[in-house]
């Protein structure tokens, strides 16, 4: 009986430190790059990456990296903005999700706002809404709002 209890407590201490090194890893990888990300993705959820990439274009410069499936812009562009190769500014409306107010340090004003584009047409949706697909292309212009 005492072998079949310590048998018992031996497998319940490995599942509990197996659960506890996922955990360790998984943390440690969250806030790396694209690639780490997406690898230890892959690792956890197969199947669940796409291979390919999305572009984000801001005043005709064209960014592209790998996305995850099912990924919204917004979140694409924080991935953007941790590798440092955006920075932007955005308010939360209850609702409607996210807007963009700034991006690489030019403001929404009055008379002329940030409108992204998704493949060359204007946007329907709020950049959290909207789910990205392999090689779409956001382009974001600074244009001059209609009253």
């Amino acid at each position: 009986m005492q072998d079949k209890n310590n048998k018992k407590v031996i497998w319940f201490g490995l599942i509990v430190s197996i659960f506890f090194f996922l955990i360790f890893i998984f943390t440690k990888d969250l806030g790396q790059n694209t690639t780490n990300r997406q690898g230890l993705l892959e690792q956890v959820l197969p199947g669940a990456i796409e291979t390919d990439q999305a572009f984000l274009e801001i005043n005709e410069k064209k960014i592209g990296t790998k996305i995850i499936k099912n990924e919204n812009i917004y979140d694409f562009m924080q991935e953007l903005q941790k590798e440092r190769k955006i920075n932007f500014k955005d308010t939360t409306y209850i609702g409607m999700g996210k807007l963009i107010e700034e991006i690489n340090g030019i403001k929404n004003s009055g008379e002329r706002n940030w409108i992204y584009y998704v493949n060359d047409v204007e946007a329907q949706v709020g950049v959290s809404n909207y789910k990205l697909k392999v090689g779409d292309v956001v382009s974001w212009k600074y244009e001059q709002t209609n009253h």
